[in-house]
């Protein structure tokens, strides 16, 4: 769908950045849809960012025959960008959907099959923390940690979006999951909702006989999955000389790596972790409605640490 905008605003898909053209003809003008000015201004850096800083790197890729590859972008670029800074505080997700945008325009542009997923590294000294100063009120935070690696499970896949299929109309809906959590499926189709609707202005009945039930099925083989893996990290502390004081047996936490980060890291390993705290159920909960929860680290990027035992 074409969207008409003011000059140097984005145009078309969400993300062309060519001014629109006055067109001459006898149809009627279209609608104009308004687009996020934020949205506009994120995807405005990032293409800045990505063609200025990247675009030999990823020139040099072409000929790539891996499904997925994790593509390290530095923290202080993105730190420079007025709007990106702001939303990679406060939204690394979002910030990085968009990035994602830009990316896999640039790959496909150099006609690079391969599914592009953003690293950002050398994040500031702000967000370095402790393991024992998190809290459940630091959900949702981005945050540094020094860890040592305890153990690391098998890789496994999970559930990330699904697709149903109503099985009166044939509408297909998709619906974003929550790892850890109970599967969601569709509680109505919409659109056997709007032919009720539409019927009643027509039939003389009572509105309760035309509600529609769910009746969905999954359409296993069109939802997405992701492959994960699980990891148990200590705590540590050095000194300026990177040499190991501590490693702490109390102080542990849970974390999930993803995409091309499965199987890179080993066990006692030691890694600065940048990730995205979360809050997951206690794993040997043994009732369905246990309130008790434990934060974990949705693992954005890792990099090594030299540190000497």
């Amino acid at each position: 769908m074409t969207v008409f905008a003011e000059s140097g605003d984005l145009v078309g898909t969400g993300y062309n950045y060519e001014p629109s053209r006055q067109r001459k003809h006898s149809m009627s003008p279209p609608k104009n849809v308004k687009i996020d000015p934020e949205e506009q201004a994120a995807l405005r850096e990032w293409k800045a960012l990505i063609v200025g800083h990247y675009k030999d790197d990823i020139a040099r890729l072409q000929g790539m025959e891996d499904s997925v590859h994790g593509f390290h972008i530095e923290h202080h670029l993105i730190d420079a960008q007025p709007t990106l800074r702001h939303m990679f505080h406060e939204n690394p997700v979002r910030a990085l959907e968009f990035g994602h945008r830009i990316m896999r325009e640039q790959f496909d542009a150099n006609k690079i099959p391969t599914r592009p997923v953003i690293r950002v590294v050398g994040l500031s000294e702000n967000y370095l923390n402790r393991v024992d100063e998190l809290r459940m009120r630091d959900r949702n935070d981005l945050v540094c940690l020094d860890v040592k690696i305890n153990d690391v499970s098998q890789p496994y896949g999970w559930l990330k979006q699904a697709k149903y299929e109503c099985r009166d109309c044939g509408t297909t809906t998709a619906v974003d999951q929550r790892r850890a959590r109970e599967r969601e499926s569709p509680r109505v189709c919409r659109v056997c909702l709007d032919k009720v609707f539409a019927d009643m202005d027509t039939k003389d009945m009572p509105m309760g006989l035309f509600h529609p039930r769910p009746n969905f099925r999954m359409l296993t083989e069109e939802c997405t999955y992701e492959d994960v893996q699980d990891i148990s990290m200590s705590q540590i502390t050095y000194n300026s000389e990177h040499r190991l004081i501590n490693c702490s047996t109390r102080n542990q936490i849970l974390g999930t790596v993803a995409d091309d980060l499965v199987d890179a890291i080993k066990t006692s390993e030691y890694l600065r972790i940048n990730g995205i705290v979360r809050v997951q159920p206690v794993p040997d909960r043994n009732f369905a409605k246990d309130t008790r929860r434990l934060l974990s680290i949705d693992i954005l990027s890792i990099e090594e640490l030299p540190i000497q035992d």
